[in-house]
């Protein structure tokens, strides 16, 4: 059993020894911890791509387990990473780390150009960059007359983390509560002065109210006014579907994504959308799975349809 000191950053990989915690420690996740994806995709925003993460994974995951997912911006593309932090809390506890003293969570993948030369994790297993990827590779499998790389993980650089009680609790990582958070006290603070405004307009809506009923007087019969609800209201909630649905679509199309036909009828919306490549028509189809579209490709096209 090792003792470390504060201000630690450890490698977690499954042959590791036990160790005894001073301080807290930021620990970077081995491949044998996540399962990582790398897509290009045409979406802008992180919080968007983490939308479709689960989807990504539906071929290689365990479907008797709970992921966590995360996603961050890397260089053209997006990365995806799923784990479970359960297991991870159950490993880390074994090696005598308390999850309480875990700070911040990286993954290997994000020491990629560092990883081009190969790092010891133990006899059995290194750590190297195979094809931009982070791999986990055996030590008798690489050249016994090579310098293994002697990484300082404190000089390194991480651009994104999550943490062990956000990754249990919750989606959204701590920044991103903080940002919520904010965006909801201002958004409380709104509805506050709206509803004084409101208040202060119902004495007059009561009176127009009244002016109409006078006018109209057949409708004070509520359940004439109950019949004219339940003969309108179905169609409503159909029209409002169905510009939802239209919404959906469009969130589809992009510069390399275009509408070629799009057919509306009583129960049903369909479009059909021309990519320009493999990887567009992929993502046009899962995106139009994960909005409970059925999607149906054919070459660079995707027909998408709806029941509504």
């Amino acid at each position: 059993m090792s003792l470390m000191d504060n201000n630690n950053r450890l490698f977690i990989h499954k042959d590791m020894k036990p160790v005894t915690l001073l301080n807290s420690v930021e620990i970077i996740l081995t491949p044998q911890f996540y399962t990582f994806i790398r897509e290009n995709l045409d979406i802008r925003f992180a919080y968007q791509a983490k939308q479709i993460a689960e989807s990504l994974f539906d071929d290689y995951l365990d479907s008797s387990k709970e992921y966590q997912y995360h996603v961050y911006k890397c260089q053209n593309s997006w990365c995806f990473f799923a784990y479970n932090i359960n297991e991870i809390e159950d490993f880390l506890k074994s090696v005598g780390i308390e999850k309480h003293r875990v700070s911040k969570i990286y993954f290997a993948q994000q020491l990629s150009q560092e990883l081009k030369k190969p790092i010891k994790l133990s006899q059995k297993n290194a750590l190297l960059t195979i094809d931009n990827t982070v791999t986990i590779v055996p030590t008798k499998l690489i050249d016994s007359n090579i310098e293994y790389n002697n990484l300082d993980l404190k000089a390194q650089k991480f651009n994104s983390s999550v943490s062990m009680g956000a990754s249990l609790d919750s989606f959204v990582s701590l920044k991103e509560t903080i940002m919520l958070g904010s965006l909801f006290f201002i958004l409380g603070s709104i509805f506050v002065i709206e509803g004084n405004r409101i208040k202060s307009s119902v004495s007059t809506n009561e009176e127009v109210i009244t002016k109409l009923f006078n006018q109209y007087p057949k409708y004070r019969s509520a359940m004439l006014r109950e019949s004219i609800l339940n003969k309108y209201q179905p169609i409503d909630k159909k029209e409002r579907k169905k510009r939802e649905s239209l919404k959906e679509i469009s969130k589809l199309l992009s510069a390399k994504s275009q509408l070629e036909q799009l057919t509306i009828d009583k129960n049903q919306i369909t479009a059909n959308i021309k990519t320009s490549n493999a990887n567009i028509a992929n993502q046009v189809s899962r995106n139009a799975k994960a909005k409970n579209f059925k999607s149906l490709r054919n070459g660079l096209k995707v027909k998408v349809e709806k029941k509504i």
